[in-house]
C-alpha cells in the first residue's frame, strides 16, 4: 500500500501536459482516457436521475470531468475550483459556461452537490479532517458531498499511482477512512457507497455490469456520497 509521500506536487507544473500524461498513464487499462472522467459522472447520474440544481467540482484540475457534467447534468449550475491557478486558467478558456471560483473565495457559497474526485489522496492526512469540515459548510440544505478515490487494496491501482509523476505525494485512503471523514469530520450521513473500475479495455463489454458489482471491494476506485441532514 502506498502511504509515504515523497513531496508535495505542484499541479501548475503539469497543467499544460496533464491530459497527455494521464492518457499515457491509463493506456494499459483503457485506450479511451475520457472513460475515467465520464464513469464518475455517470455513477452520480444513476444515483440522482432527477438531477441537481448546483454542482461544485472541487479540485477540478484542467476540467476533464466538466464536459460530462455539462452533458449529464445540463440543468445544473456548474462551478469548478482548484488550488492550481494554471488549471483554472485552462478551464476559463475551455469552458466559458462553467463558473470558475478561486479556492480562497469559496466561503459563503452553497452547492447541492460537491464532488471531490481523486483529490483526497493528495491532501496530507493531518489536513483532511479540516477540509471535510470546510466543504460540509458549503452544502445547501440536504446537499451531498461525494468522494471518489483510488482503492488502495487493488494492485492495478497501486501500480498506476506508484508510477504516476503527479502522484508523488499520494497517500491513499480506504473507503472506511473516507466514510469516517464524511461522518465524523463533516458531520454528514452516508447515503451511497460502492466500488467501480473492475474491467480493463480488453473486457470492456462487461463494463455495463459494474453497477451490479459495486458491493465488491475489488474495483480500482470507490465512491462515497454523504448528505447534510
Amino acid at each position: 500500500m502506498i502511504n509515504e509521500p515523497q513531496k508535495k506536487v505542484d499541479f501548475d507544473e503539469y497543467a499544460d501536459r496533464y491530459e497527455s500524461l494521464l492518457k499515457e498513464q491509463l493506456s494499459f487499462f483503457s485506450g479511451d482516457r475520457t472513460y475515467f472522467s465520464e464513469y464518475k459522472v455517470k455513477v452520480l447520474k444513476d444515483l440522482y436521475p432527477d438531477g441537481v440544481r448546483s454542482i461544485l467540482d472541487f479540485g477540478a484540475g484542467i476540467g476533464l470531468g466538466l464536459p460530462h457534467y455539462l452533458h449529464y447534468f445540463s440543468e445544473a449550475k456548474l462551478s469548478a475550483t482548484d488550488i492550481s491557478v494554471a488549471s483554472l486558467q485552462h478551464i476559463e478558456k475551455s469552458f466559458p459556461n462553467v463558473e470558475v471560483i478561486r479556492d480562497d473565495v469559496l466561503g459563503g457559497r452553497q452547492f447541492d452537490l460537491i464532488v471531490v474526485a481523486t483529490v483526497m489522496h493528495h491532501v496530507a492526512p493531518p489536513e483532511r479532517d479540516a477540509l471535510m469540515k470546510r466543504l460540509s459548510g458549503l452544502l445547501a440544505s440536504q446537499g451531498r458531498l461525494c468522494i471518489f478515490e483510488h482503492n488502495p487494496y487493488n494492485p492495478v491501482t497501486q501500480r498506476m499511482v506508484s508510477t504516476c509523476p503527479f502522484d508523488e505525494d499520494a497517500v491513499l485512503l480506504t473507503m472506511s477512512e473516507s466514510k469516517r471523514l464524511l461522518t465524523q469530520s463533516a458531520n454528514l450521513k452516508v447515503v451511497h457507497s460502492g466500488y467501480s473500475l473492475f474491467f480493463p479495455g480488453v473486457l470492456s463489454r462487461l463494463r455495463p455490469t459494474e453497477r451490479f458489482l459495486r458491493w465488491l471491494p475489488l474495483g480500482g476506485q470507490y465512491y462515497v456520497v454523504a448528505e447534510r441532514q
